[in-house]
């Protein structure tokens, strides 16, 4: 409706808009009052903002860690009371005695093991060859005699035998070195040395063992690079193929027996003996022969059968072309005669 002209306006009935009232004039009384009035707020305005401004007061927020949950702190004064710090003990179940009895006995048992075989190897009933359990009594029993132990008042005789025993005297050890040693250690070195020569098949260990070709000091090695070596070794096999004696192949055949072929068609083991193998293939010669003649045989008489066969029908084709003839020439002749007849009725008629 907006776009109609005002004078359309009346077709619609659309009210025409209100007249605006005529302004008043304005005094010079009332202009000079609104600009005091400015002048006064413009004033007290930049009064105000010179000095400093203080916002309001705002309530503090609550502090996470300060904030408890209501009765926690009731709750932890009654725990504190009524607590009695006293280590209370529980009864074993029998379970639980049976197991301790049986892991105590269990104990007992490898200790006694252990002081058997502590007491063997000190009687010396047990060689620790391989520093194994790790007791060296040796030493044990030099301490002993430092302290004067029980084996330090002995005759003279096992004093003067243990000296010469404790005696030290070089020997060289497994790696070829020089070491000084009781006569004791010398044979227990030489005991291990067997030991490990009767393993050494059966050895597996991480340590190598020691190399025999070993060369010390100074040495020149003149074969240790020959580049005619190749050549003389082909030569050398030349020679050798050339001088050797022209012997004939070995009489192999065929071995059936290390394959699967018992399933083949018309298969047959033969023997390896070499008398047995020649009857066996003669045999099958001759059975050859006679399944060629039996085929030939029966080859012949099927042809002989065939030329019967065909002997047969061409006498029967002569046969019936025979009959045909003569039945041919007598309905001819019939017919010759029927018409000479009728010819000679008319002329006497």
């Amino acid at each position: 409706m907006s776009h109609l002209s005002k004078k359309d306006a009346h077709l619609y009935k659309q009210e025409r808009p209100a007249s605006r009232p005529k302004g008043k004039p304005i005094s010079s009384a009332s202009s000079m009052a609104l600009s005091s009035t400015l002048s006064s707020l413009i004033k007290t305005a930049s009064s105000d903002a010179s000095k400093p401004t203080t916002g309001r007061a705002r309530s503090a927020k609550e502090d996470i860690f300060k904030s408890h949950n209501k009765g926690v702190n009731k709750r932890a004064a009654k725990d504190l009371e009524d607590s009695q710090f006293t280590q209370k003990h529980r009864k074993l179940t029998s379970d639980e005695k049976a197991e301790d009895e049986a892991h105590w006995k269990r104990a007992k048992r490898r200790m006694e093991e252990k002081a058997r075989m502590y007491n063997a190897l000190k009687r010396g009933d047990i060689e620790d060859v391989d520093d194994k359990y790790g007791v060296d009594f040796d030493a044990k029993w030099a301490e002993q005699q430092e302290k004067g132990g029980p084996g330090a008042d002995a005759d003279s005789s096992s004093s003067e035998s243990e000296a010469s025993e404790e005696e030290l005297v070089e020997y060289q050890d497994e790696f070829g070195r020089t070491r000084k040693g009781t006569r004791a250690e010398i044979a227990r070195e030489e005991r291990r040395k067997h030991t490990l020569a009767a393993d050494e098949p059966d050895r597996f260990t991480a340590r190598p063992s020691m190399p025999t070709n070993i060369i010390y000091g100074d040495a020149v090695q003149s074969d240790a690079f020959n580049p005619d070596e190749t050549i003389a070794q082909q030569m050398a096999e030349l020679a050798a193929k050339r001088d050797k004696e022209l012997t004939p192949p070995p009489d192999e055949h065929f071995d059936g027996r290390q394959e699967v072929r018992q399933r083949g068609t018309a298969f047959m083991h033969f023997s390896k003996d070499e008398e047995e193998r020649r009857k066996q293939m003669s045999n099958l010669d001759k059975e050859r022969q006679e399944t060629e003649r039996a085929r030939r045989e029966r080859k012949e008489q099927i042809e002989k059968r065939k030329e019967m066969i065909k002997e047969k029908k061409r006498a029967i084709q002569e046969k019936r072309a025979k009959g045909q003839a003569d039945r041919f020439l007598n309905e001819l002749g019939a017919e010759l005669f029927g018409e000479k007849t009728e010819e000679g009725d008319e002329k006497s008629a």
